[in-house]
């Protein structure tokens, strides 16, 4: 029988051709919001809108992204990952087609929701694409390299403006958008998912309609609520680095560079980990956990509000902070690989949860008593999300975990 992972109908796709799809579909996924947050200023003057309402479209992004997450990844379980990337891509070409073309809040909240949308749709196919085209002893880099699209987009955000926004305007950047989110629908390969991923065929019924995930909903419900925590503070970092730093004496030209250097910091970040979890022992999990620890004290570097100490915190925070979703959702993978994009369509929920929530209650505190105090608390907010994740990993793993690549080892045999 088959390795899982393998491709069991004609040739395999090549891997550059699957590690293409993924980083191109993923990115198409989140390039809405993250497009607006880079376009903010050019966007709210053209059509009007305050900084409030710009924040609440964020939050429909995402809020959207939250409630469609589980269904969605019962959806690609059942059209299988191939399809799951090609509707997830077509659906950002028309969100990002219908933000290029709004022109007022009427039309671009329903364009960024439907983004919200294709990317709840993107994140478990992606996942269950991965399982399907990539072997297990490289899902690793694999997950390494999806990740890194959050980190990608915000630096195409980030070089739209200088080059896009303030030459022939902010809404040609959105169509530009739309044409390499559909070249991605484009090159997504056909990848055929093992009818029985583990090697041992359920008793009874087709397994497409029976696929669920292996680990129970409670479990996976504490997981994803710790993966909130952790994504509430890593939401507030990208969006209020800029304003740390200039509140803290830095320039505002200086300041946008070091989100650029935060996001390479990340990039790499994420990469390296997913290259090195193929060769790791012991609990991802717990790596997770201790990521999350780490980046709480980048965090309470920002606090400290010197330009030296926001510096350091911001290297540290999206080093550490801002770069374990990978190794958490190949964690969730790993230990559902029968059914991957149902599982991680729950835990998403809470990683979006958390992702519509951490700008807004950061922001409520900056209100209330400063950059300084707001980052103070969400030190603590890190600190939960470490502590819940490692909860679930006690529910889920009980005594000493299996590394992944004594299970890719076993596999092989």
């Amino acid at each position: 029988m088959p390795a899982a992972g393998t491709n069991t109908a004609g040739t395999a796709p090549s891997q550059r051709r699957v590690y293409l799809a993924v980083i191109s579909v993923s990115t198409a996924g989140v390039l809405p919001v993250f497009l607006l947050g880079g376009l903010a200023v050019q966007v709210r003057a053209d059509l009007g809108i305050a900084e409030s309402t710009q924040g609440w479209i964020a939050f429909g992004y995402f809020g959207v992204s939250a409630l469609s997450s589980a269904a969605l990844g019962r959806l690609v379980e059942r059209i299988g990952p191939t399809r799951g990337m090609r509707l997830a891509a077509c659906m950002s070409t028309v969100a990002l087609l219908g933000a290029a073309l709004s022109g007022s809040f009427v039309v671009l909240l329903p364009a960024l929701a439907l983004g919200g949308m294709a990317n709840a749709l993107a994140q478990p196919g992606s996942n269950a694409f991965i399982v399907s085209g990539v072997p297990l002893r490289r899902n690793g880099l694999a997950f390494g390299v999806k990740q890194s699209a959050i980190p990608a987009a915000t630096l195409l955000a980030g070089l739209t403006v200088p080059t896009v926004a303030l030459t022939v305007g902010w809404r040609w950047a959105f169509a530009g958008a739309a044409v390499l989110a559909a070249a991605a629908a484009i090159g997504v390969p056909r990848v055929a998912r093992p009818e029985h991923p583990i090697g041992t065929p359920p008793t009874g019924g087709p397994t497409r309609e029976r696929r669920r995930p292996q680990v129970s909903l409670v479990t996976l419900g504490v997981l994803g609520a710790g993966a909130g925590f952790g994504a509430a503070s890593a939401n507030a970092l990208g969006s209020f680095l800029t304003s740390t730093a200039v509140d803290a004496g830095i320039g505002p030209g200086l300041a946008g560079a070091m989100l650029s250097v935060g996001s390479a910091v990340g990039l790499c970040t994420r990469l390296v980990l997913g290259w090195r979890a193929d060769t790791m022992t012991g609990s991802l999990f717990r790596v997770v956990t201790v990521m999350l620890v780490l980046g709480s004290l980048g965090f309470g570097a920002l606090a400290v509000g010197s330009p030296v100490s926001v510096l350091a915190g911001t290297v540290v925070a999206f080093a550490a902070g801002w770069s374990w979703p990978g190794i958490f959702n190949l964690a969730v993978v790993h230990h559902n690989r029968e059914a991957p994009a149902a599982a991680t369509g729950v835990t998403q929920t809470g990683t979006y949860a958390g992702g519509a929530a951490g700008p807004l209650v950061f922001g409520y505190l900056v209100v209330q008593g400063g950059y300084g105090r707001a980052w103070a608390a969400f030190v603590g907010v890190a600190i939960a999300a470490a502590a819940i994740i490692e909860i679930g990993r006690r529910r889920l793993e009980g005594g000493p975990p299996t590394s992944l690549r004594s299970e890719a080892v076993d596999d092989q045999r």
